[in-house]
């Protein structure tokens, strides 16, 4: 009765600490870097969460990365929306910008606000280092 009660637990710890090799511990930490720095409700932080689960990557070092960088990310507001807002204003990209609105899903990504491109952008350039 009571291995019943522990194997639900210990199964889920084990995937947690699972995959402990250095390159899967970076790789789970710079995701989970990306999803906590930008706003949750758009369908890019959707994908990266589908992402970060469909990877061999560490799970628990990535949930510990998103609690901690959703913490940092609104401090990080003002620097993402000035990095966004150029990103954006770029004119030579109004009509690639114009064409993805323009998909099914295209309004759900998200990306015409400067905080979630700023976001975005600031991730993908700290996930080089990390």
């Amino acid at each position: 009765m009571f291995a019943e009660w522990i194997a639900l637990p210990r199964k889920a710890v084990h995937t947690l600490v699972a995959y402990d090799a250095p390159t899967q511990l970076a790789a789970g930490f710079a995701i989970g870097m990306i999803v906590g720095l930008m706003p949750k409700g758009n369908l890019i932080a959707l994908s990266l969460c589908v992402l970060l689960f469909s990877l061999r990557v560490n799970k628990g070092l990535s949930l510990i990365a998103i609690l901690l960088f959703s913490w940092v990310g609104p401090a990080c507001d003002p620097l993402t929306h000035k990095l966004g807002a150029s990103v954006l204003g770029s004119q030579p990209l109004q009509s690639c910008y114009a064409s993805v609105l323009k998909l099914p899903l295209g309004p759900w990504l998200d990306f015409n606000n400067t905080v979630v491109t700023g976001s975005l952008l600031l991730g993908i350039y700290l996930a080089y280092p990390v």
